[in-house]
């Protein structure tokens, strides 16, 4: 079976930036590009490794980086904690392993934000040890390979997924298997409409010999979404947009935004609707309206502590890392074609200061 799949994967695996001999060579790419991976798809990621390796280049760059710029570097790539994680943790790799990737799984296992899977990830793509590593595809494969019906998600699920992962990956070649695995799963494997036919594995898959396949791997309920409507209210005065910074901690802390309806001490006219953007954060999808509302006096104070409010030039807009969705407030204003008349419009200012 082994021998199966990475004879396929070598002939079919993806040409990805961080597959090059260069990456693979490197522990902080690899872990780099793992963290970016979770939660987020291939197309997207690409882009963003990228830029990330250009701004910091290796591990010293990352830890002697100022947080501010760390998040504007993931601005956009959500589930922030992943980049707050790999800055913490490369700053004490600095301090405690004198800037060199852990190659142990107990080290690695005491850094923020790197856990089971990471370290997999880590040990066999770039040590090449004989370590496994369980992800969503990884799941999805080895529950429609086995047929196992049990919740993948449970503790028992998962623990059954790590002993089979552990059982199959090869002394050679550790980390090219685990990457078939996964390989496998995100282009043959999918979740829906698997091609089986195209699979190196398919007689040995128990789900496609029972017609399991379109009910494996068992997830589990899903929690259901959430509708969310909220408002942001542009308020200029002198060239300036009023904008607030999170308090820190949280999901979003440190970000900055557009106030809501939260400004009692600033008076300002009602405004008039000018975008409307819709963005997913967890299982909230939120509908955000923005109003254009000049300023008619007072200024911003905040009951709760750690809030920072400021009057931003359109050079802090592009600089500021904003919320995903404050962030898609911005680029709809300078795309919108009919706010280009007006002068308080947030396209022509950001247009100006270009």
């Amino acid at each position: 079976m082994q021998k199966q799949l990475l004879r396929w994967f070598d002939r079919h695996a993806r040409k990805l930036p961080w597959r090059s001999q260069a990456a693979r060579r490197d522990p902080y790419r690899v872990w780099v590009s793992e963290i970016m991976l979770q939660q987020t798809q291939v197309a997207t990621v690409i882009p963003y490794y990228r830029r990330w390796l250009r701004r910091f280049p290796n591990l010293r760059a990352l830890a002697g980086a100022k947080p501010a710029a760390v998040l504007k570097a993931w601005e956009g790539l959500g589930y922030y904690s992943r980049a707050r994680n790999l800055h913490a943790a490369a700053r004490e790799v600095v301090q405690c392993h004198g800037g060199r990737l852990p190659a142990t799984r107990d080290d690695l296992l005491g850094l923020p934000g790197i856990g089971r899977y990471t370290v997999g990830a880590i040990l066999s793509l770039a040590f090449d040890q004989q370590e496994p590593l369980v992800d969503g595809n990884v799941a999805r494969v080895l529950a429609r390979l086995f047929g196992i019906r049990q919740n993948v998600k449970s503790g028992a699920g998962q623990a059954r997924l790590w002993k089979l992962a552990g059982a199959l990956v090869p002394a050679k070649r550790p980390g090219a298997f685990n990457e078939s695995l996964m390989e496998l799963g995100a282009i043959v494997c999918s979740p829906q409409n698997p091609r089986c036919d195209a699979c190196p594995l398919n007689r040995f898959c128990v789900a496609l010999r029972r017609g399991w396949t379109e009910q494996l791997p068992n997830t589990g309920k899903r929690p259901k979404s959430r509708a969310v409507r909220q408002r942001a209210l542009l308020i200029w005065r002198d060239g300036r947009v009023l904008v607030r910074r999170r308090p820190a901690g949280g999901l979003l802390g440190g970000f900055w935004e557009f106030p809501g309806d939260e400004l009692s001490a600033v008076r300002h006219d009602a405004g008039r609707r000018v975008a409307v953007v819709r963005h997913g954060v967890m299982n909230d999808r939120l509908t955000v309206e923005a109003f254009d509302c000049p300023w008619r006096g007072g200024e911003p104070s905040a009951k709760d502590k750690g809030i920072r409010w400021r009057w931003a030039t359109p050079s802090d807009l592009k600089r500021l890392t904003f919320t995903g969705a404050h962030r898609k407030i911005i680029r709809s204003l300078s795309d919108s074609r009919s706010a280009r008349s007006r002068t308080t419009n947030l396209e022509s200012r950001i247009t100006a200061d270009t």
